[in-house]
């Protein structure tokens, strides 16, 4: 009777793990899929100023500030809204973590239009705690996290919407000052 108790229990034990395998799986096959499956972007005349203040909207009862410092609100681009939005929203998201933490916790968005390069910018600072330099070359490769329940494809679909725009992505970072995402676009 005891060794039968003994092997449902080991029984019971591998169904768990198999089941939390499974899980996992499922996962990281879904975010793979997201990766994989990102369209080519449908471009359409955006006005920065209603693209961004939409933004805004998402983040206005957070105990994180978010700043917005808008150049040139009527500044038009040629971009997918939707998936620009779901990059800023990353971004925006990821900041709010890192600083989350800080006494005054504050995200600043500022835009810029360097008219002689005919390039738009866009940068994300946080006052949080920065990026470790040996995460600094990894923080866009797909599936490489920091976060301990992250999926680390957030930054790498940032990265492929704006290579599918033309465009970039930066990270810049101080240990213990705070991070700078910079998205640049060129304005056709």
């Amino acid at each position: 009777l005891q060794q039968g108790m003994e092997e449902e229990s080991l029984m019971f034990q591998g169904l768990q793990t198999i089941h939390r395998r499974s899980k996992g799986l499922l996962n990281f096959v879904e975010n793979y899929r997201k990766l994989s499956r990102l369209s080519s972007p449908i471009l359409a005349p955006v006005r920065v100023g209603d693209w961004l203040h939409d933004i805004r909207r998402l983040f206005l009862s957070s105990e994180v500030s978010y700043i917005f410092k808008i150049e040139d609100e009527n500044l038009r681009l040629m971009i997918d809204r939707s998936q620009m939005e779901q990059v800023l929203i990353n971004l925006l998201k990821n900041a709010g973590e890192a600083c989350a933490e800080q006494s005054n916790p504050e995200v600043v968005v500022e835009t810029s239009y360097l008219a002689d390069k005919h390039i738009f910018q866009l940068s994300v600072k946080d006052n949080g705690c920065g990026i470790l330099p040996e995460a600094m070359d990894r923080v866009f490769i797909p599936f490489f996290t920091t976060k301990p329940f992250g999926s680390g494809i957030g930054l790498s679909l940032c990265k492929q919407v704006m290579t599918l725009h033309g465009g970039s992505i930066r990270v810049s970072s101080e240990l213990g000052k705070g991070s700078c995402f910079t998205l640049k676009l060129l304005v056709k």
